[in-house]
Parts: structure tokens; sequence; C-alpha cells
């Protein structure tokens, strides 16, 4: 009896991809958010457009000046982020992103807290609501960003996935300082 002859197949090789899985995952969840965004902010400018004032008299001003010196360190994270990527053995540029990062959550949470004692309370009309949503929200990125920065920081001994990493936060990171401008020229420059 004879025993069959197995054929022997070349190894199986596997390319390695244009786009890493995670990066994938995070430019997916951008295009999500920025849909998302997208319609709160065409909302907005409805609600906008349908009110003679912009935000209501009776409503207390926004912080312009502290919000505008904090959107600039929002914006100078961007720049170290940038640097990190090109440059992922320079530690140094993602811990500076992420204190610039951390400097904005916590003055925007303090602005918050100094605008509830002022008397901008949630429920008293169309304009807060959109304020509390849109900036709260935004908060919660720069939050999640914060996260994914901490995470690559976590991993930065992970060489091999050094670059994936810190491009797949970065790229989050981006969208979180692109939407800030947007939201401060609608709600905060009127």
């Amino acid at each position: 009896m004879q025993m069959p002859v197995r054929k022997m197949s070349a190894p199986v090789s596997y390319e390695k991809p244009a786009v890493p899985s995670g990066v994938l995952a995070v430019i997916m969840v951008i295009i999500v958010e920025a849909m998302f965004f997208g319609g709160l902010i065409s909302a907005f400018i409805l609600a906008k457009a349908g009110r003679m004032v912009w935000p209501p008299a009776d409503q207390p001003r926004l912080p312009f000046s502290v919000t505008f010196t904090n959107m600039l360190v929002l914006l100078a994270s961007a720049v170290l982020m940038w640097l990190y990527i090109k440059n992922v053995h320079r530690k140094s540029y993602l811990i500076r992103t992420m204190i610039l990062g951390g400097i904005f959550f916590l003055v925007q949470g303090f602005e918050w807290i100094r605008i509830l004692l002022f008397g901008i309370q949630t429920g008293e009309g169309l304009f807060t609501s959109f304020f509390y949503t849109l900036i709260g929200l935004h908060g919660l990125h720069v939050l999640a960003g914060l996260l994914g920065l901490g995470y690559v920081f976590k991993h930065y001994s992970v060489e091999a996935k050094r670059k994936e990493y810190a491009l797949a936060a970065g790229l989050f990171w981006f969208f979180v300082v692109a939407l800030w401008p947007v939201l401060y020229v609608m709600i905060y420059s009127d």
C-alpha cells in the first residue's frame, strides 16, 4: 500500500499592513466622533441662527481671555505631540504633551466651576445646554486623549510598538486639539 504523497506548500508569508490595526481603529473612532460633533455643531448653528442675540443678554459673558490662553496651551501640546511622533525616542516630548494637556484640562475644569458659581446653570435654556454639552463632551475627549497618552507613556519600553502607539494616540490628540478652536470660536467669541 502506497502512502499518498503530500505536496509541500510554500510557507505563508504575511505582508506588513500599510496602516497598523491600532492606528486604523483610531481613525475609525475619529470619523465617528467627527460626525457626532458635526451634528452637535450643526444643531448649535441652527439654534444660534434662530435667535436675535447669542448668547442671550441675560447670561454672564464667558471667560474669553483665559480660555484663549488655554487654547494656546492646547495647541502647543499638539506641536509637542507631532515632535514626539517624529522622534519617538525623545520621551520628553510625550511628557510635555501630557503636562500641557493636563493644564488645559484643569484650567477648563476650573473655568467650569467659576461659570457655575457665576450663575450659568444647566437647564436654564438652549445656550447653557449647548455650552455644557459641547464643552463637557470635549472635556471628556481631552481626558480620553490624556489616558491614551498615558498608555503610550506606560508602554514606552515596548520599542517594537512605540511608533504605532505614538501615532494612534497622536491622531486622537490632534482631533481633540483641532476641535477646540472650532468650539471656542462658536461659543466663546460672541
